[in-house]
């Protein structure tokens, strides 16, 4: 006969800490899929939308370097996003932008040789990641 005694008791009623964790886990696991399930219904599904910018121009030892802001206010994220610029007198540069997530916003640089005046800011492309 084993002498020893029992260390875990099989029939002990559960302590009150482990019905409150247990309440716990359960109502944040009940919070987390209905998070999950108002997000998958209500979440729009149109495409990107861009808003572009000239926010300074400035001229540098290799030329002129327009900053520019490249936004996305819609609803998916774009891949390789191109924009181009145009000057009034008809030169381009272009710049690309890796990924660009909706709601958020992204900065660089065109070059130009001349000091561009009437900058014209177009996107000409992008890709859904």
């Amino acid at each position: 006969m084993n002498d020893e005694p029992e260390s875990h008791p099989v029939n002990r009623p559960p302590h009150p800490a482990e019905w409150i964790i247990g309440a716990a886990s359960a109502l944040g696991v009940l919070a987390l899929i209905g998070y999950l399930c108002v997000t998958a219904l209500t979440e729009a599904d149109g495409p990107p939308v861009f808003e572009v910018a000239v926010d300074e121009v400035l001229a540098g030892s290799n030329g002129w370097h327009a900053r520019i802001s490249l936004r996305n206010t819609g609803d998916k994220t774009a891949a390789d996003v191109v924009l181009r610029g145009e000057d009034g007198a008809g030169e381009t540069s272009e710049i690309t932008f890796d990924y660009v997530p909706a709601g958020s916003m992204r900065q660089g640089a065109l070059l130009f040789a001349r000091e561009p005046a009437g900058l014209e800011l177009t996107v000409r492309s992008y890709t859904d990641p």
